[in-house]
């Protein structure tokens, strides 16, 4: 079947969606034979044209307002996004001060750790830092900054200040996409710089990804690998062990 022509892809991007309630751009470039910017291009057309709302990664309905797209977002990948929190989990112990950046999986791992005592946790998100009002015995610090309320996250200037004046054992980092060649990338300028500070100012990163966004890439580079110790992911499509990332790099299956 021809998809050279642009309309007709993208009616078929919205019968996917239609379908499943959501899309992957890595999924698409492969199943259209075209390249990951062709089908990001199609994604900007379709927005503005208020069908579709972008996310990590891929696309959701537009009717879905924030609230149903934040529960959609986490709904996607749900059970791959529990087992990449759970394997990420295992690497924090008491005592330890971690960094954590908004996203759906790392919600999630926020959410496992909660119980572990004495933990020193820095996070720019308000919905992250309340899983763990119920743990005394954590340290919390909020970064405060610009409020972008759509991502329930702080960001900019005052953030990435606030940030730099924090040492932490780990920070753990979600990602928009994983490329084996250029590294941990993000979607959203913002959100990419927010990461990039906390990986900087922290002994080890720790990068939470689902198999949907590896092999794929986004517009900000968050990092390159070398900056990077571990990269905990899901391998849905056994395309993992074909990759060729970094030696020193500790790639978890979830």
């Amino acid at each position: 079947m021809d998809h050279s022509n642009g309309s007709e892809r993208r009616n078929i991007i919205l019968e996917k969606l239609r379908e499943s309630g959501q899309v992957f751009v890595n999924d698409l470039a492969e199943f259209f034979n075209v390249s990951q910017e062709t089908i990001r291009r199609d994604f900007n057309k379709l927005e503005e044209m208020r069908y579709i709302k972008k996310i990590h990664g891929g696309a959701v309905s537009a009717q879905f307002g924030f609230e149903l797209e934040f529960k959609e977002r986490a709904k996607l990948a749900e059970e791959e996004k529990k087992s990449i929190a759970a394997r990420a989990a295992e690497l924090v112990k008491p005592g330890d001060s971690l960094f954590i950046d908004f996203g759906t999986t790392t919600m999630e791992f926020a959410r496992q750790i909660s119980a572990i005592n004495n933990l020193t946790v820095i996070t720019n998100s308000p919905v992250i830092a309340n899983l763990f009002h119920d743990n005394a015995t954590i340290k919390l610090i909020l970064i405060g900054g610009e409020f972008g309320s759509s991502k329930m996250e702080c960001i900019g200037p005052i953030a990435l200040q606030s940030i730099s004046a924090f040492y932490a054992d780990y920070a753990f980092i979600g990602a928009g996409a994983v490329s084996p060649e250029a590294g941990v990338m993000d979607q959203d300028l913002n959100e990419a710089a927010i990461a990039r500070q906390m990986i900087k100012q922290s002994n080890q990163a720790v990068v939470l990804a689902d198999g949907h966004k590896v092999n794929s890439r986004a517009t900000a580079l968050v990092a390159v690998w070398k900056d990077i110790s571990w990269l905990i992911t899901t391998d849905p499509d056994r395309k993992i062990r074909q990759l060729s990332f970094p030696k020193h790099l500790n790639v978890v299956v979830a």
